[in-house]
């Protein structure tokens, strides 16, 4: 019986030396905020993104990522014959899942808090909300430290970030 233990302790810790962190990366997008909500045409927003590789394994990554859009130029929106505009800001916790080296694809879930301003015929309204958001992403390592991602985030119910980025890993 202790041989056993003794072999099983032994390849446990085969297993968490070659597991390791990968680091830090960094991260800058672009893109449209597209939403369903009648009258509401897309906002163009831009973002930053900070993660830190808590485990990885041949090509398999798990991280921890914050990330933050703010609108760079507001929607158009039409209530009740009146015209206005809309912007949207985010910031969001993830845990992200990232299979492959050079080519990868990228699943994340976590927490988004959304703020939502809408100007309509001199009259201001602003709202916030918490609430759970998923994504995906494509992305290709041009080099080890610089990448592209193609990225779709859901914010809430109908209304989803699509955007290109821009990441850098540190090694």
């Amino acid at each position: 019986m202790q041989t056993t233990e003794t072999v099983a302790f032994l390849l446990l810790s085969l297993a968490a030396t070659a597991a390791h962190a990968g680091g830090w990366y960094i991260g800058a997008s672009a893109g449209v905020v597209a939403t369903d909500t009648g009258g509401f045409d897309d906002t163009t927003n831009a973002g930053v993104l900070l993660g830190y590789d808590v485990y990885t394994r041949d090509i398999f990554a798990v991280s921890l990522e914050g990330e933050a859009t703010t609108s760079v130029a507001d929607g158009d929106v039409s209530i009740n014959g009146f015209d206005g505009d809309w912007n949207i800001d985010t910031q969001a916790a993830y845990v992200a899942a990232r299979l492959g080296d050079r080519f990868y694809i990228k699943v994340r879930y976590g927490v988004l808090r959304e703020d939502v301003s809408v100007n309509v015929a001199g009259f201001s309204q602003s709202d916030s909300d918490t609430g759970g958001s998923w994504g995906a992403a494509l992305g290709w390592m041009v080099t080890p430290q610089w990448g592209l991602q193609l990225d779709g985030t859901l914010v809430d119910a109908g209304t989803t970030y699509w955007n290109a980025g821009l990441k850098y890993h540190f090694q």
